[in-house]
């Protein structure tokens, strides 16, 4: 994976359904899951990716250090993907084999993880087709002294 990380690359990403990937005894449903996911974020990102999901990357720590995605856990790494596409990064993809747990079970809550899913891609949607105006300091200042303003607090949950 390190030779695609190129001076203009942010992120390579493995995934398994990459052209050259591979799937063994992954559930169906599972899978259908998956991509049906990579496909709304495929959309909403206008990024050619196969998978968001993957937890197998390297990144260009230029490209990361002033992301800090608001989610934890899994749906924090999509989110990080999700920021790195709208900011106009460069990803790529490496073929990488997905095979079923041998050993134990995945603790993974399914309508949870859609849910959570779901809402960062409407997330992402809502930064994608409005995104913030440059930040004018002087306005800023002068409406921070005015006490009809009142500061806004916007979370990710």
């Amino acid at each position: 994976m390190i030779p695609l990380l190129r001076d203009d690359v942010a992120l390579v990403t493995a995934s398994p359904y990459h052209p050259k990937g591979h799937v063994h005894n992954v559930p169906s449903w599972r899978l259908l899951l998956s991509k049906s996911l990579s496909r709304m974020y495929r959309i909403v990102l206008r990024q050619p990716l196969h998978t968001y999901t993957s937890c197998f990357r390297v990144y260009r720590r230029s490209a990361v250090i002033g992301i800090h995605p608001g989610r934890g856990g899994f749906l924090g790494i999509a989110e990080l993907v999700g920021m790195l596409a709208l900011s106009g990064a460069v990803i790529v993809e490496y073929p990488a084999t997905l095979k079923v747990r041998v050993l134990g079970h995945s603790k993974m809550k399914v309508l949870q993880t859609i849910a959570g899913h779901l809402g960062l891609i409407t997330s992402l949607t809502w930064q994608r087709v409005a995104p913030r105006a440059p930040v004018d300091p002087v306005a800023d200042r002068a409406s921070a002294v005015t006490p009809a303003a009142t500061p806004t607090e916007m979370t990710d949950g």
